[in-house]
């Protein structure tokens, strides 16, 4: 009879623990103390009211207040975009640069394989380029198998 009443206890403990995180999650998938859903601002006009009714404003100081804020989110709207571009920008420069390693190390190669050409002749070279040309295909293939989430980079629109 104590153990009935032990597991008892312990399954109702373990309930109350479950319900209560899953109340806390879906208060934070709702938003905020304002009842703003996540993710969403306030307007500039709902921010001044707010600051109005916290230090009793006057209608005048609210007024100035409000157009404080719509210049503030003017200028963080230009921001955003000003970033946006830059990220941009990088992009391209990073693929720019990937380009340009590319090259380089296609280069290297090409000088690689005439110098080792001249060492093994012209049959056996060809037979070396046919096994790493089979070689690249495979490790494609297995690229390609992966899940999509594990690709990498080159894979993956820029």
């Amino acid at each position: 009879m104590k153990n009935l009443g032990i597991y008892l206890m312990a399954a109702m403990l373990t309930i109350s623990l479950t319900l209560s995180a899953q109340d806390n999650n879906e208060n934070k998938m709702q938003g905020n103390r304002q009842g703003q859903p996540r993710g969403m601002q306030m307007s500039a006009q709902q921010r001044a009211e707010n600051l109005s009714k916290q230090l009793s404003l006057t209608a005048e100081q609210t007024q100035k207040v409000q157009a404080l804020y719509e210049k503030q989110d003017a200028k963080r709207v230009q921001q955003r975009e000003e970033f946006g571009k830059q990220r941009k920008k990088m992009r391209q420069m990073q693929n720019k640069e990937r380009e340009e390693f590319r090259a380089i190390r296609e280069k290297e190669m090409n000088e690689q394989d005439a110098e080792l050409e001249g060492i093994i002749g012209k049959e056996k070279m060809d037979q070396y380029k046919a096994a790493r040309e089979q070689r690249r295909q495979r490790m494609e293939q297995r690229m390609n198998n992966r899940p999509q989430g594990m690709r990498q980079r080159g894979t993956q629109p820029m």
